[in-house]
């Protein structure tokens, strides 16, 4: 398995890079570094101070580099469903949003098959919106959060 370590950047650092320089130039300085794969690869393994870092950076990245965020955190979700529920936005907003994050479109069945069960594992008094929201996004119907599609 793959280590903070061996990457060349830590969770704690770049946290404290955006609180001393701000998410925007944090994203700059990650976009000049061509940093983006490393974190996602880190936040897509679910690890906590990696998943935990994508609200303070999403809003301030294009259109494809917050698609590939979205796509990391769902691929996180069965992993470390906390962790991911933790920044999944209470009002279902377009960016961290249940109904954008636990939608199954586009992910396999054994991957939402694992997110429902991972996420029935989590009893968090602070995440009961999340944790509704998701499986919501995750049933079949999919049509009660109105932006989750049929499972494909």
């Amino acid at each position: 398995a793959p280590t903070e370590a061996g990457m060349g950047m830590r969770a704690r650092a770049l946290a404290r890079q955006i609180h001393e320089d701000g998410a925007e130039a944090t994203v700059h300085a990650l976009d000049a570094s061509k940093s983006w794969p490393q974190l996602r690869r880190a936040v897509a393994a679910g690890w906590d101070g990696w998943v935990a870092l994508v609200p303070d950076l999403i809003a301030h990245v294009d259109d494809p580099t917050a698609r590939s965020l979205r796509t990391a955190l769902r691929q996180a979700l069965p992993r470390n469903p906390h962790a991911v529920l933790s920044v999944v936005d209470p009002g279902n907003g377009p960016l961290l949003g249940a109904g954008a994050l636990c939608t199954p479109h586009g992910m396999s069945t054994r991957w939402r098959t694992s997110s429902i069960r991972a996420i029935s594992m989590v009893h968090d008094i602070h995440l009961t919106h999340q944790v509704t929201d998701c499986m919501a996004a995750l049933s079949p119907r999919g049509a009660t959060t109105g932006t989750a599609d049929s499972e494909t």
